[in-house]
């Protein structure tokens, strides 16, 4: 065979090797997915068998019974922005809450929320983190107080998005249960049981 020949044949294999090497390129460095992290820290405010009426919180002068902080925290721990035209058809992110609601305590991050009033029921208390733009390893976060112990159910409805959920401190008892779904696909996601150490 002459030089031609095999140099027609080396090229032949050259872009028969690079067919498979574009595609995993491109999977792997190209579209990349977002990915949204979401931690729940819920912590009771009494000690627990503490005797009625030694010690009360109070939200806004209204007393909350079996009182828990309730910490939400979502973090773009992704390749990528979060951009908010990711948001499917500009829904927000539920968080429900399946206890009364008293209110929310601090909203950190420029993130923008709508929560109901003070007390209001388990059907009702739920906080929408309305759409917008969360940069590449920036966190929105809000914490709440509510009665308890809580179970939190997360609805983001994100596009490529993977979305992970986790409890980062978990004490007192409380157990919860976050209820996943992106893009019409819903998984519920048991967290970590709190014990009764302190």
């Amino acid at each position: 065979m002459d030089a031609g020949t095999w140099l027609g044949l080396a090229a032949l294999v050259v872009a028969i090797l690079a067919i498979p090497a574009t595609i995993l390129t491109t999977r792997h460095w190209g579209n990349r997915r977002a990915r949204l992290d979401i931690e729940i820290d819920a912590i009771p405010l009494l000690p627990e068998g503490v005797r009625p009426g030694l010690l009360e919180v109070t939200y806004r002068d209204i007393p909350v019974s079996a009182p828990h902080l309730v910490t939400v925290m979502l973090r773009n721990s992704g390749p990528r922005d979060l951009a908010s035209g990711m948001f499917d058809n500009g829904r927000s992110i539920i968080v429900k809450f399946d206890q009364t609601f008293y209110g929310l305590t601090a909203v950190n991050g420029g993130v923008q929320t709508i929560s109901p009033g003070i007390g209001a029921g388990a059907d009702e208390a739920i906080v929408r983190v309305k759409p917008a733009l969360l940069k590449r390893g920036s966190s929105w976060s809000f914490s709440a107080v509510t009665t308890g112990p809580v179970e939190v159910n997360v609805d983001a409805p994100l596009i490529d998005t993977d979305v992970r959920a986790s409890a980062s401190n978990n004490r007192g008892g409380t157990e919860i249960t976050l209820r996943l779904s992106v893009l019409g696909i819903t998984a519920e996601v048991p967290l970590r049981r709190g014990s009764d150490r302190r």
